[in-house]
């Protein structure tokens, strides 16, 4: 009897752990799969933030600012917007002559020679050597502008110049000490002098004659002989615009002589006033430099 307690005992106990477990069963829910979207937290905002606006801020307008803007290569001159205006004016002295401001130029070719000389007729350096400069030490384009305020010559290799601008540069240094006797030096400069300053002008028969029978100031010219003449006795009047004229004229004329044919036309293209200068100086056979 008691073998069959002890039976009916463990059956109990066997019956009893079954239905708490089964009970636990039921209660205890079964864990669920986390949704999709917290499996990956980092997915769609992490994408938002290293897409397009991050591409913006490197693309086109980055290369655009920091690329320096190129510079324009000097070709064929503009003309008239770049001339200088005419702010010459000059002053009668007590020796009556029309002094003009500003500064001489301090060098030119010596007349008949290869040297540049100073104002004091030292030689700096040869003519082949010699490059027309301006205030700023820039080397001025081979084109019909005169010769401005504070221009110079500067000792420069031409290797690498056409024939054309060599003959510019010349011209330049031919120009400079006729300037400065008309302009600064004319008490001092004699008729013989002059004579010898102008001769590249006279071989080619520029300037010969003077007119002063024009309607208006603005249709008469002067030639070598009368410029020289007006400002050694300009009769108390402001003559700089007869003296500007001829500077200016002289050298154009003297340009078409001893460049080509283009640069000629390049001459009547930036005309500011529209003329041909090469036509205008009446050349008919060009003597160009030796």
């Amino acid at each position: 009897m008691l073998a069959a307690a002890k039976k009916l005992f463990v059956l109990v106990s066997v019956t009893l752990i079954f239905i708490q477990t089964a009970c636990s069963s039921e209660t205890t829910p079964a864990p669920t799969a986390p949704p999709e979207s917290d499996l990956n937290p980092t997915s769609a905002p992490t994408e938002t933030i290293i897409s397009a606006p991050t591409e913006t801020i490197i693309s086109t307008p980055t290369e655009t600012t920091s690329t320096p803007r190129r510079q324009a290569v000097p070709g064929k001159p503009s003309g008239k917007g770049d001339r200088p205006k005419d702010m010459y004016s000059c002053v009668i002295n007590s020796k009556g002559h029309c002094i003009f401001s500003g500064i001489p130029h301090e060098a030119g070719l010596k007349p008949n020679t290869q040297y540049i000389v100073d104002r004091n007729g030292d030689i700096l350096f040869l003519l082949h050597e010699a490059v027309a400069v301006n205030s700023s030490g820039q080397i001025l384009q081979a084109k019909g502008t005169p010769a401005f305020n504070g221009d110079k010559l500067i000792k420069y290799s031409k290797e690498q110049m056409t024939d054309d601008e060599k003959a510019f540069h010349r011209v330049m240094a031919i120009m400079f000490p006729i300037r400065n006797a008309l302009m600064y030096d004319i008490a001092y400069t004699s008729e013989a002098n002059w004579g010898q300053l102008v001769s590249e002008l006279e071989i080619r028969g520029i300037k010969n004659t003077t007119f002063t029978d024009g309607a208006t100031p603005k249709d008469n010219y002067y030639g070598r002989k009368g410029i020289f003449e007006l400002a050694k006795n300009p009769t108390g009047k402001d003559i700089h615009h007869d003296v500007m004229k001829f500077l200016e004229e002289s050298g154009l004329y003297l340009l078409c002589h001893v460049t080509t044919d283009d640069f000629g036309q390049m001459l009547q293209d930036t005309h500011p006033e529209g003329h041909n200068p090469c036509k205008d100086a009446g050349i008919t056979l060009k003597v160009p430099f030796p």
